[in-house]
């Protein structure tokens, strides 16, 4: 049971982490209320890859990326692009990114990430279990395929972080490659398989469970927007927002990239940005692909999903407010259509979102060192579905003063 002398708290943002949040508060006693200005998951949570990733250990930000910049600026469907009058403004962010991509400082980041994202499945459990979607998850593995050996072999530092973290990885050759995913063209020379990993058949599906079964057992879920906060002598204690002031003795700020300007209320410069992700989903793709896949050469995924086959990836930085460039969700029914034979895309919907990231790949999680009663559980970047349970699962253990499960430290506000 909650452990506090005021059993309420406030979760704003009802994307994955915030639900995870709330679900997990409301499991020890906690009477929570989940606020976000839209329905709940429909913003980067709607559209993500689905993966369900313990192996996830490396960071985005990797030795010798800082290379490739000019070609970032350059070709607007590269993996990674930026938008030229978006250069200016992002480049502070750039730079920490590039800081924070050396050898020595990727090896501190990858083992805050095993800790973070290594008990996914686990944490997961009580609450698919809760809401009786366990049939949601399947743990079947990862398939990352490349064309060459060679290029392969310019993944060594990965697979290194990977074998430091203990995931397991069998490695693949051009025909068990064909032996376990049949539907990929035979244009594969190397590649592995992560079999701990898995997908989420259906991401918005999953989010909107839980968010009945939060509703069913008494959690409130308000839709309004949260412009400012209000203190008094012993910390927070309430919420102003498009509806009107909230009484709040505890919150937690977890609103994806919009936790940004939240922040910013708080007196935090938090450098979180915003990696534009895109992708397909073909209602109707005429092939069956039986795990999710990482063509690696072109820095995207494809996962079975219950709608269909979702292809989805690569990062444009262009801000807010700048216009959906969907001819990159259409580069990747392209590029699809060319590894998987007989792929259907005449029917298939596309979609931008915003992926909250900071200049490390790591969130921020934790209690706020100046604000009594405000937690921070934000900027999950790519790994928001498989982050967000372990996440809410230590920001349950920190509200109610139990042994927390991961050290906090790597993922604090005041690390920047």
């Amino acid at each position: 049971m909650a452990k506090s002398t005021d059993s309420s708290i406030t979760v704003i943002g009802a994307g994955i982490v915030g639900i995870c949040c709330a679900c997990y508060l409301q499991r020890s006693g906690f009477r929570v209320t989940l606020i976000d200005r839209e329905e709940p998951a429909m913003q980067t949570s709607f559209g993500n890859a689905g993966g369900i990733s313990p192996g996830s250990v490396a960071p985005i930000g990797m030795p010798g990326m800082w290379q490739q910049i000019p070609g970032w600026l350059i070709d607007d469907q590269a993996p990674l692009f930026i938008k030229a009058r978006h250069f200016p403004k992002v480049l502070p962010w750039l730079m920490r990114f590039m800081h924070q991509s050396r050898r020595s400082r990727v090896l501190e980041i990858s083992k805050a990430l095993t800790a973070l994202n290594g008990p996914t499945f686990k944490a997961y459990q009580p609450l698919l279990e809760d809401a009786g979607i366990t049939n949601l998850f399947h743990q079947t593995g990862q398939l990352f395929v490349y064309h060459t050996r060679q290029s392969m072999e310019k993944d060594t530092f990965t697979r290194e972080l990977r074998s430091a973290a203990g995931t397991r990885v069998e490695h693949l050759d051009s025909k068990a490659i064909q032996d376990i995913e049949p539907a990929l063209a035979p244009v594969f020379e190397a590649g592995y398989l992560m079999p701990d990993n898995g997908h989420c058949k259906n991401p918005l599906g999953l989010a909107q469970a839980l968010v009945q079964m939060f509703v069913n057992k008494g959690g409130q879920l308000l839709k309004t927007e949260v412009r400012d906060f209000v203190f008094e002598a012993g910390g927070i204690s309430g919420l102003l927002t498009t509806s009107g002031q909230l009484p709040a003795k505890k919150v937690v700020i977890s609103a994806g990239i919009w936790s940004r300007e939240l922040c910013l209320k708080l007196g935090w410069r938090v450098p979180l940005e915003s990696h534009r992700g895109y992708h397909a989903t073909l209602e109707d793709p005429g092939v069956s692909v039986e795990h999710m896949c990482f063509p690696v050469d072109y820095k995207f995924a494809v996962t079975p999903m219950s709608m269909g086959l979702r292809v989805a990836g690569t990062v444009e930085l262009a801000g807010l407010d700048e216009p959906p460039n969907y001819s990159r969700a259409r580069k990747l029914v392209e590029v699809s259509r060319k590894l998987f034979p007989g792929l259907r895309s005449e029917k298939y919907t596309q979609w931008m979102g915003h992926r909250p990231c900071l200049p490390d790949s790591l969130p921020v999680i934790g209690a706020s060192p100046n604000q009594p009663g405000v937690y921070f559980a934000f900027g999950h970047g790519h790994q928001g579905l498989v982050g967000a349970s372990q996440t809410a699962k230590v920001i349950d253990e920190l509200i109610c003063g139990t042994e927390l499960s991961m050290a906090l430290k790597p993922f604090s506000i005041d690390r920047f």
